[in-house]
């Protein structure tokens, strides 16, 4: 039910935006033919009840606009977030997501949206009662009508017209009319019965129950019988002599003081909107020709546009994004993986690839791409913007190379060669963090390769920082908590925390020389805090800067091996050991634990496939103080091959993707490792365990402890990477 309520949604959201282009095209068409108005409320209908339509360059949706917001797979995000495409309400709507917890034991997003489905099932049902019962109230109010002519009723209790039924729709009248009043009212309803109108609101109340929840639609919902009433009378104005205007609209207004019988029913409804249907009799004046022609071109062409949905454009760089992640790899001896990736690199006018060679003998691991041009090129690399070209190269590589410490680069001009080389090291310091985070997701590749990732430039960093500072400390000068300073600059305040260490070590030393005074030592402080995490050891927040600093005595890191499975399993000590492996940090920072929960393995000739939804954390430890660094619940196919000596190596590393990916790369990696045939029912099992992992969350809470326990220490106080603090007992 989740996936049908989250289909509902989708519609709504886009058919909210369609409805408020129909409202401004009836502004647009108001001395146009209503029944052209009233037309355009099927493409509302439309979009409101089917959640697929054609593309077309000419589509009149927002060309970033996304016509599904909210994916189904969100429930199983490790990030969830909803991507109209129309970048202020997305923002608006993911800061009300709830935060990710990696070690929450159910996804609360899931639960809100199972809420939200029951919610809005007995919405629906509230709402159909209501008609049902309002239908059936009146029927016994109408059991002593009086048939007068044919499917035409009276009665003395009725105070306005209606008409009533489905299959064989009834006419009522209240009594008393004369017949000049009648005249009009009865070829009024029988234009309703002749043009269907009664089936029309019948299908428009069920879509308002199926969206009840939205208030664009019950204005819809207004506005389309508002139309249908104003298009309804034109058309008797038409069929008669236009002198009949006023008598049309003396005997609305013998109607307009007494209140409708019934509301809200689609199965019988009366004539509402009398001042706006009187308004428009009297000035009404009948169309002419090009008016209709002209009217009749803007609402077809408009209701086309709203019917069909923007054109899938991928840009290059989304197909180049597709092509990369697609090669990511964790070894540097993979020659097609990384053979693909520098296929897929763009370089230089007049510079193209030539070959690459892989050094995997021995660490730090290197590759080495071999240039060719034919042109005389000469000292390409001192070039600034080719610098730039071959930096974002080498940033790329890192980023999807799991294991690779070194990229060269070589030119031979047929002069001399040219030759650069780039290290991690370097990688991550230009970053502001490990670089490989930006291979998780095709938008962050996307920053990296379009350089709006925040690469530090080369100025030096203490210039920087006071700059940043100085601009900190500009505005709002109003202001006394230096809080709102960091607020209205927060990019600016990110981008000297992206120095890292040797932002650190600068701010440090200002505290040291005493330049800390005022506004300047609260926001120095504030960086330093956030700087040094779980190392510092002053928990007071009403200290000033000064008394901070004094008190200052920065956690040492103790550091500590990872984990290791001691179990004897031979399946279990695989996984953990690759899992180990994957999650490490390429800089030995910390130390990782891990905890899955495998689902089977499956072997066919010499290749082993083992399925797991793996817990992994990777923590650092300072005196007392138990920091987690990072966290992530992922399930995995891991392939191992037989080697000679009959021990397993590992052959392939799949993740399950994010997003909208999440549920069919599982599907897809469900299969036997050399036939490939599906293993029946293996994804359903894993995506059903995802919706509640409480037993990797113990697993991993036993794991640590013992892992903690084994290296002497007893208790600890444990930051979470999201930065909730708890005490963790070992014991």
């Amino acid at each position: 039910m989740s996936e049908l309520f989250l289909s509902v949604l989708n519609m709504s959201f886009t058919a909210s935006y369609v409805i408020l282009c129909v409202m401004f095209l009836r502004l647009l068409l108001k001395k146009a033919p209503k029944f052209i108005s009233y037309a355009l409320w099927a493409v509302v209908a439309f979009r409101l009840i089917i959640p697929f339509s054609f593309e077309s360059m000419f589509s009149l949706l927002p060309r970033n606009m996304n016509t599904v917001p909210i994916s189904h797979e969100i429930i199983y995000q490790q990030s969830p977030k909803i991507d109209s495409g129309i970048e202020a309400m997305d923002f608006l709507a993911n800061q009300s997501l709830p935060k990710p917890d990696v070690a929450a034991s159910v996804n609360l997003l899931q639960i809100y949206i199972e809420i939200g489905a029951y919610i809005w099932v007995w919405g629906i049902i509230a709402l159909l009662i209501y008609s049902l019962v309002s239908v059936l109230k009146l029927k016994r109010q109408l059991k002593n009508a009086e048939l007068i002519d044919m499917n035409i009723f009276e009665a003395r209790n009725l105070k306005t017209p209606f008409v009533l039924g489905i299959i064989k729709p009834k006419i009522y009248l209240p009594a008393g009319l004369d017949d000049s009043e009648r005249k009009y009212i009865l070829l009024h309803e029988q234009t309703h019965i002749k043009r269907k109108d009664y089936i029309i609101k019948i299908l428009a109340f069920l879509i308002l129950a199926i969206h009840w929840f939205n208030p664009f639609v019950w204005i819809a919902f207004r506005l389309m019988s508002k139309d249908m009433e104003l298009s309804c009378d034109e058309r008797v104005l038409k069929e008669m002599d236009l002198d009949i205007k006023k008598p049309y609209a003396n005997s609305l207004l013998s109607l307009a003081t007494e209140r409708h019988i019934l509301n809200g029913s689609p199965l019988a409804f009366g004539e509402g909107n009398v001042k706006d249907r009187i308004k428009n009799v009297l000035n009404y004046k009948k169309p002419t020709f090009w008016l209709i022609a002209v009217a009749l071109v803007v609402a077809i062409a408009a209701g086309i546009g709203l019917l069909a949905n923007p054109v899938t454009q991928k840009p290059v760089e989304n197909n180049l994004l597709s092509q990369l992640l697609k090669n990511k790899t964790q070894y540097v001896g993979d020659n097609s993986k990384v053979g693909g990736i520098i296929f897929s690199l763009k370089f230089p006018d007049n510079v193209d690839y030539d070959s690459f060679e892989l050094y995997t003998d021995s660490e730090p691991y290197g590759v080495n791409v071999n240039l060719k041009t034919d042109t005389e090129t000469k000292n390409i690399y001192s070039v600034e913007a080719n610098q730039q070209q071959f930096q974002t190269n080498a940033l790329i590589m890192f980023s999807l190379i799991g294991n690779v410490e070194n990229i060269n680069f070589t030119l031979d001009d047929g002069a001399s060669p040219h030759s650069i080389q780039y290290t991690r090291e370097w990688a991550n310091k230009r970053c502001g963090k490990d670089v490989r985070d930006f291979a998780k997701s095709e938008e962050e590749l996307g920053k990296l390769i379009n350089g709006t990732y925040g690469i530090a430039k080369n100025e030096d960093i203490k210039e920087l920082i006071e700059e940043n500072i100085s601009v900190i400390m500009s505005s709002p000068d109003i202001s006394s908590n230096p809080q709102d300073y960091i607020n209205a600059h927060r990019e600016v305040y990110e981008n000297i925390l992206k120095y890292g260490e040797e932002a650190l070590e600068y701010l440090l030393s200002q505290f040291e020389e005493g330049n800390d005074e005022g506004l300047r030592g609260y926001i120095m402080m504030r960086l330093c805090k956030e700087l040094l995490g779980p190392r510092n050891n002053v928990t007071d927040d009403s200290l000033s800067p000064r008394e901070w600093y004094n008190s200052l005595s920065i956690r040492q890191e103790r550091k500590l091996p990872n984990y290791e499975y001691d179990g004897n399993d031979p399946i279990e000590k695989l996984v953990y050991n690759t899992e180990i492996e994957m999650n490490s940090d390429p800089k030995g920072e910390g130390f990782v634990v891990v905890a899955p929960k495998i689902f089977g393995s499956y072997e066919e000739k010499n290749l082993l496939k083992v399925f797991a939804t793996t817990y992994s954390a990777r923590y650092r430890l300072f005196e007392d103080t138990l920091s987690e660094e990072s966290g992530s619940i992922v399930p995995v196919a891991i392939t191992y091959r037989k080697n000679d000596s009959g021990n397993y190596v590992l052959e392939k590393y799949e993740q399950a993707r994010d997003g909208a990916g999440f549920a069919p790369s599982i599907k897809e990696f469900c299969t036997m490792p050399v036939s490939g045939k599906e293993i029946k029912g293996l994804a359903n099992q894993i995506l059903e365990h995802y919706s509640d992992y409480k037993d990797i969350r113990i697993l991993m809470h036993d794991n640590l402890a013992k892992h903690l326990k084994k290296n002497g220490l007893t208790s600890a106080k444990l930051i979470k990477s999201y930065g909730d603090e708890f005490e963790f007992s070992v014991l």
